[in-house]
């Protein structure tokens, strides 16, 4: 059933937007704005002065200059295609440009020398370009992707929860399960910097956590990597989530505000001088004032905040200060209804917080090469305090990682068919960890001892090096190759990562695609911290095997097929009850998928992908084969959108899953007078599946000088409860109560964004 409070909100959103329909009088008709940017070599990011852009269906174009600056003026509002061509290169396209009046869009590219020689002509371009050394599994998303896709909220880690090979949590969490592997196995980029933990509400080793901390509005761009990711990336062995932030724009100051059911934000972006620009965005949370409307016991508060200045200081050197910062906040009384690990008490108080900072130093050594070197802070923690009215700190601890990270990059194109990359990284890391627990005991009767942690170990350091190859010997095929190794001198541990994937052209529109290397994750301090003994503790990795097939359709559309295994071995586990944690763990994880991909071109948009996988573990060779908990065999995900006039935009999903894997209450026993739960074998069961329809709509309002979109987003329209997983509690009797979690039933997003 939908909620009181729900319906309101999902009437009065839809009386709103009809009245702002009967205004549209109102709009100037003749309003324009401004596109402006760059167009770079995408492999030695020199600028290409004489190519130009042109938007698709007008008469409105541009060339750049020197620099590779371009800019179109006198633009009507409305949606369009931009076309970036050069001779030498391939065209390469923007299908989603978005001009609002009084405003700069701020719009760059980057081209790929063309594979093949024409005199005197533009070379067919690609809406799917990728760099040359990510030849499998990989998706790039636009902003405006992000921005409209249904049931996600404007939330960038919802969205890739559609993407092939990555099941959905559920509503009440954006955490990312790509190809069987856990959140905790995910690498995350800005602008090159690390971010730990880029979930408002997640720790590291919780697969919960709400909503994204960085605004998709300030995204250039997202690659999202499953699976055979080059040697670049290091130190996780699933995936990997890699966001460019965007220039501020060069001509005008633009503003955002915004607002919806998760919190109130701020956007600007303009010039700070000739040669510089800055965007920056900060968010406060409205979770606290819907839980005190609703009289939740528990009151949820974040905030965030992202930034970033670029500044050329001549033609050949660009630096960018960036900066990240949130914190979470939870406070809870008298009250033990919510369904968490400190469930059982009835005071909590709960502070995460996180920052980054950095500074990226491009330099364009010479017309083949450049080096681009990130010096950085990152800098991530918690605190809790949980307990009773007499004693609210019972349980507890205190969290502190910070790291100061220097990593630099030296690419060099020998020749159009040879480019090189050579990377280096070191970082210093110093981690604080305090805890305390009561004496205890879990649900099936084993008695926990009370405990105290301190872990405070002296700095230690992470260095690594790799070399990365792209190469094409003949043009139908591209080699990519590289070699990472990485030492953690905590636990006295170097690891050596091969990597290998090559594409095959059979035909212009069709690719055969395969990749093989290896991935080392190290431990992570909150798996070292709870007994020394961890400390023996060595990297666990992973081996990817993928193979797929790549087919256009059309300019506009693909499919893929791609079929992966990953060998999983030295994987972290718990024996017993105790802190001490092994490297006895193994399993593997393999699947297949089909997908189909529409970029938006014509008005509609759209997207199918099937996966089917398994996902298994074993804690010791002696131990029997199980489910990992993140197994999901069956996933569904279509998406489609489109345009439908006068500014409005409508959009579905459907996602479906197999249920998760859990571990079923089989009986009871009774020790010392209580009966407590006898557990059955590990994952032999699963949930039911999961499965629901987002839809969304979307209206864009043109004012004079100024426009507003205001959006409905409906998630689970036909109300399917989704059972996320149950509670059990043996009685005096000796029987057994089970309550089930539900996911969100039918719930009404609501979003309002105004630009000037």
């Amino acid at each position: 059933m939908i909620r009181r409070s729900s319906r309101r909100v999902l009437i009065h959103t839809l009386v709103y937007i009809i009245f702002l329909a009967t205004v549209t009088p109102l709009r100037a008709q003749e309003s324009s704005g401004i596109v402006s940017g760059e167009i770079r070599d995408i492999h030695t990011q020199q600028p290409l002065p004489g190519s130009t852009v042109v938007i698709s269906g007008t008469t409105l174009g541009a060339s750049t200059n020197d620099r590779g600056y371009y800019i179109i003026k006198n633009v009507p509002s409305g949606k369009y295609q931009l076309k970036a061509s050069m001779i030498g290169y391939e065209n390469a396209f923007n299908t989603d440009v978005v001009v609002i009046p009084q405003r700069n869009q701020s719009i760059s590219f980057g081209m790929k020398p063309a594979t093949i020689e024409m005199e005197a002509v533009n070379v067919g371009g690609d809406y799917f370009a990728k760099p040359s050394d990510n030849i499998v599994s990989v998706r790039t998303l636009s902003p405006e992707e992000i921005r409209r896709s249904p049931g996600s909220a404007e939330d960038i880690f919802r969205v890739m929860q559609s993407m092939p090979g990555v099941a959905t949590a559920g509503g009440k969490s954006a955490q990312l399960i790509v190809r069987g592997g856990s959140p905790d196995e995910n690498l995350t980029l800005l602008d090159n910097i690390e971010i730990y933990n880029p979930i408002h509400f997640a720790r590291t080793g919780e697969s919960m956590g709400i909503i994204s901390i960085v605004n998709p509005a300030l995204l250039e761009k997202v690659d999202f990597l499953t699976g055979g990711f080059p040697a670049k990336y290091g130190d996780k062995m699933s995936s990997v989530f890699d966001m460019s932030l965007k220039d501020g724009n060069k001509e005008l100051y633009n503003s955002d505000v915004n607002a919806n059911i998760a919190g109130f934000g701020v956007m600007v972006d303009g010039p700070v001088s000739n040669n510089g620009s800055m965007i920056f965005s900060v968010r406060r949370g409205f979770f606290d004032i819907l839980t005190s409307i609703m009289n939740k016991p528990a009151a949820p508060r974040y905030y965030d905040a992202v930034g970033k200045i670029t500044y050329d200081l001549d033609a050949r050197n660009r630096i960018s200060l960036v900066g990240f910062y949130y914190i979470d906040q939870i406070d809870k009384a008298g009250s033990t209804k919510e369904s968490s690990a400190m469930s059982k008490y009835d005071y909590l108080t709960r502070d995460d917080y996180g920052s980054a900072f950095g500074v990226n130093w491009r330099s364009l050594v010479s017309q083949k090469a450049f080096i681009l070197t990130t010096v950085s802070f990152t800098g991530n923690g918690w605190t809790s305090k949980a307990g009773t009215q007499a004693d609210p700190a019972l349980k507890g601890d205190d969290i502190l990682e910070n790291e100061f990270s220097i990593r630099s990059e030296f690419a060099y194109q020998f020749n159009p068919s040879l480019e090189l990359k050579v990377g280096v990284m070191a970082k210093t890391i110093d981690s604080r960890n305090t805890s305390w627990t009561p004496q205890d005991t879990t649900r099936t009767g084993t008695l926990i001892p009370a405990t105290t942690i301190s872990f405070h170990p002296s700095l230690t350091a992470k260095t690594g090096v790799y070399l990365q190859t792209s190469y094409h010997p003949i043009q139908p095929i591209t080699l990519s190759a590289g070699l990472r190794v990485d030492r953690f001198a905590l636990i006295n541990e170097t690891s050596v990562s091969p990597r290998v994937a090559i594409s095959y052209a059979v035909m212009q529109s069709t690719s055969l695609n395969l990749a093989w290397g290896r991935y080392a994750q190290s431990p992570m301090s909150y798996q070292i911290s709870p007994d020394p003994r961890n400390l023996a503790l060595k990297n666990s990795t992973a081996v990817h095997y993928v193979a797929g097939i790549e087919h256009r359709l059309a300019d506009d559309t693909r499919a893929t097929v791609e079929v992966y295994h990953k060998d999983l071995s030295n994987l972290v586990v718990a024996p017993d009850s105790s802190n001490l944690l092994l490297n006895t763990g193994s399993g593997y994880a393999r699947g297949i998928e089909f997908s189909l991909q529409k970029k938006f071109t014509n008005g509609f948009v759209g997207s199918a992908s099937y996966s089917y996988s398994v996902s298994r573990r074993r804690d010791n060779s002696s131990l029997a084969e199980y489910d990992f908990e993140y197994d999901r065999p069956h996933i569904i995900n279509l998406i489609a959108g489109m345009e439908i006039g006068e500014g409005w935009q409508i959009g579905a999903k459907f996602q479906f899953a197999s249920g998760n894997p859990y571990t079923p209450v089989i009986g009871v026993v009774k020790k010392a007078g209580v009966y407590y739960l006898v557990d059955g074998e590990v994952n032999s069961v699963r949930y039911p599946d999961y499965h629901k329809i987002d839809i969304r709509v979307d209206k864009q309002f043109i004012f004079f000088g100024w426009s507003m979109t205001a959006y409905l987003d409906l998630w689970n329209v036909y109300n399917r409860s989704n059972i996320i997983s149950y509670s059990y509690k043996a009685d005096t009797s000796s029987g057994i109560t089970v309550n089930p979690k539900y996911d969100f039933g039918i719930t009404p997003i609501v979003g309002i964004t105004a630009k000037f």
